[in-house]
């Protein structure tokens, strides 16, 4: 499917600071390709890097590339062999493009292939009107997920990833450094998952009584000079393994 309409997006069309509204072509469709109208968009750190423009985002990224990874949309077109969705979906989709061919990609962690291009990074991503992305990195929303809550899979993804790397947390006491959005989440994570107890630190009011709302057991100013030794009195001492 072929296109010659447009769209807004915003582009880091410059090696400074800042981002730029422009009209972009909207995306053509291939064949196992699928065009999302986006509905709902995260702000992730990543994007203030790039806005700030700052060292890692100057060793990282090209100008010339519409940015943001978080989002979701409902399906406007498919290619001719897409299969799982169809058109008028609500989905979201995995950010992580791999080469689909490498070790990595056969065995479930195309995140890691040496050739994934990361959208909003290495590819145009989702801060447009619409985004273009493989029907493998796409999956269908469940009607009782409502849209916000559908635009943050991405961070959400990082928070499993970072409780259950490890083996899992059921039985631990769990301490969950910075409480923002991903802290956050691994603190309702780690509950759900099995922690004993769940600590989280970090300097700001707000996030550590959110962190008490949402399941922590106790909760520090990361500011505190004793906050290791008050830590380790709580657990007798025991170190993480």
């Amino acid at each position: 499917m072929a296109t010659n309409r447009t769209m807004w997006a915003l582009v880091k069309d410059q090696a400074a600071p800042g981002l730029w509204l422009q009209k972009r072509p909207i995306p053509a469709v291939d064949i196992k390709g699928v065009l999302i109208r986006v509905k709902k968009a995260g702000i992730c750190g990543t994007d203030l890097h790039i806005y700030d423009w700052d060292h890692w985002a100057q060793n990282r990224i090209k100008p010339g590339i519409v940015i943001g990874h978080e989002f979701m949309g409902e399906v406007v077109a498919v290619g001719d062999a897409v299969t799982s969705v169809r058109v008028g979906d609500r989905v979201s989709a995995e950010g992580h493009i791999g080469c689909g061919f490498c070790y990595c990609c056969r065995t479930g962690q195309g995140h890691i292939c040496d050739r994934v291009d990361i959208i909003g990074i290495d590819v145009d991503g989702c801060f447009a009107e619409y985004i273009h992305m493989p029907e493998a990195n796409v999956w269908k929303l469940h009607p009782s997920i409502p849209d916000h809550w559908g635009a943050i899979h991405d961070p959400l993804g990082n928070a499993v990833h970072t409780v259950m790397a490890g083996g899992g947390v059921d039985g631990r006491t769990v301490l969950v450094m910075g409480l923002g959005s991903i802290g956050l989440m691994c603190v309702m994570l780690c509950k759900a998952a099995g922690a004993v107890e769940v600590f989280g630190v970090d300097v700001i009011p707000r996030k550590m009584q959110q962190a008490l709302d949402l399941g922590a057991d106790r909760v520090f100013d990361g500011r505190h000079d004793n906050l290791e030794q008050e830590i380790l009195d709580l657990t007798n001492y025991r170190r993480g393994v």
